[in-house]
């Protein structure tokens, strides 16, 4: 699409609304929008970008997006971030086609210092950019377990909700699942919808229509669905399959909920023709409790949900995949043995009247790069247990 597209759904003008100030059928409009379409005559093709610009130029919130994105008015006709179909808006909802596989960089990852790894005979950290493939990914018994329900929801239409706080592995795992199964050639269907409390129906829809063809979503709801439905009624056919994945679903609403229910119900005979997979921190077990949300209970009790827990055991066997990751084959040169339990210890928190492990993946990485310095600081050899229950 256009810059000035991307325009458009920023200042959040509906496409009809600048069809209708412009005087275009909506056809042209999205023509125009989508391919940066211009009337071969030139005489034509002048008088349209002569209207568009003085539209532009009589249009505060326009003239203000383009200063603020330090553009000229000759710059609407240029590709968003030089990609044609990368970046796909909706009226009312800013949505984009994101990648399955790719990790997003985390800003509260703590640091080993340069004189810890001297004292500590290592050339580089074991937690930093410590994902570049898929040999470099540990799953625990538990994340193969989730792993496996993700991808049996991704080839027989199944309908889950994957739970986890900040950083227990939720979007390494993603990228697992993802890469498994685009090896098999099951499309990943994954929009990243940036204000997620205004998602509709349509705006999924448009994405599912949008990632799986190259045509254009209809005008109506009622149109685009049936659109869908013949899309992934072909792909099933033809023994394609495949599954939307919508991260950071704690944030969605009830009628993004309502939304993915009608999604899911789409089928041919008895088959479903495509597989829903959610997944989000703690605060979406709140919104999957039908007590409290009575209101959609017709769509919780189609949902499957699975919480991600702590490493537990899998603390030592993890720690040694991310040292063998950097050629520290001898992790006892650096842990004690008794520093295992204590992690697990010190990542306790109580939860309720329970008492819950938080021993993920993120949290053990800090904790045990923040007592890697503090040995250091101190001259220790090692790092202890006492030195994690001090951290």
């Amino acid at each position: 699409m256009i810059r000035l597209k991307q325009l458009l759904i920023d200042c959040e003008i509906a496409q009809e609304v600048f069809a209708l100030q412009l005087g275009l059928s909506r056809m042209t409009a999205v023509k125009v929008l989508t391919r940066g379409y211009l009337p071969k005559r030139t005489g034509s093709r002048e008088i349209l970008m002569a209207r568009i610009k003085a539209w532009v130029e009589n249009t505060p919130a326009a003239l203000d997006w383009l200063e603020e994105n330090r553009m000229s008015v000759s710059d609407i006709w240029g590709a968003y971030d030089g990609q044609i179909r990368e970046n796909i808006g909706f009226p009312g909802v800013r949505l984009e086609l994101a990648d399955p596989l790719k990790l997003n960089p985390r800003k509260d990852i703590d640091m080993i210092s340069g004189s810890t790894l001297k004292h500590f005979k290592m050339f580089k950290s074991p937690f930093l950019n410590d994902v570049t493939s898929e040999k470099d990914i540990y799953l625990s018994s538990e994340h193969r377990f989730l792993k496996e329900m993700m991808l049996d929801s991704a080839k027989y239409g199944g309908f889950i909700a994957v739970v986890g706080g900040v950083g227990s592995g939720k979007s390494v795992m993603r990228k697992a699942v993802a890469a498994e199964l685009l090896s098999e050639g099951i499309k990943v269907v994954m929009p990243l919808i940036i204000d997620k409390s205004r998602v509709t129906p349509s705006s999924l829809v448009d994405a599912i229509i949008m990632d799986i063809s190259d045509e254009y979503p209809k005008n109506s709801l009622e149109r685009k669905t049936r659109q869908a439905v013949q899309l992934l009624k072909a792909r099933a056919e033809n023994g394609m399959r495949q599954v939307l994945m919508i991260e950071e679903a704690h944030t969605i609403d009830k009628r993004a909920f309502k939304a993915l229910k009608q999604i899911y119900e789409m089928e041919i005979g008895f088959e479903k023709l495509i597989g829903i997979i959610l997944i989000g921190q703690p605060e979406l077990l709140k919104k999957l409790d039908e007590v409290g949300n009575s209101d959609i209970r017709e769509v919780i009790r189609r949902i499957t949900t699975a919480e991600i827990e702590g490493l537990g055991d899998a603390v030592r066997p993890y720690l040694e995949h991310k040292f063998a990751r950097i050629g520290k084959a001898k992790i006892g040169d650096v842990l004690a043995d008794d520093v295992y339990e204590a992690i697990n210890k010190r990542l306790e928190r109580l939860s309720g009247r329970r008492t819950v492990n938080r021993s993920f993946p993120l949290s053990v990485n800090n904790l045990v790069v923040r007592a890697m310095n503090m040995a250091a600081r101190a001259g220790e050899e090692k790092v202890t247990a006492d030195i994690i229950m001090n951290c």
